[in-house]
């Protein structure tokens, strides 16, 4: 089972990964790549989340 920081870790690869897709097409946050990197993102916070004994928040 992966820890705690291990998934921080997970989470800090993936927000840079947005982070340079964004720059990479020009703030498009519509282009696919994008969308599916943040969308992963969402993902794995919520999974941090869970794990940590939070509920994520409804929005």
């Amino acid at each position: 089972m992966i820890n705690l920081a291990e998934k921080e870790r997970e989470i800090e690869i993936a927000r840079a990964r947005l982070h340079l897709l964004v720059e990479q097409k020009n703030g498009d946050f519509s282009n696919k790549d994008v969308a599916e990197q943040s969308i992963y993102l969402d993902k794995l916070i919520v999974a941090y989340e869970l794990a940590n004994g939070r509920r994520p928040s409804k929005n």
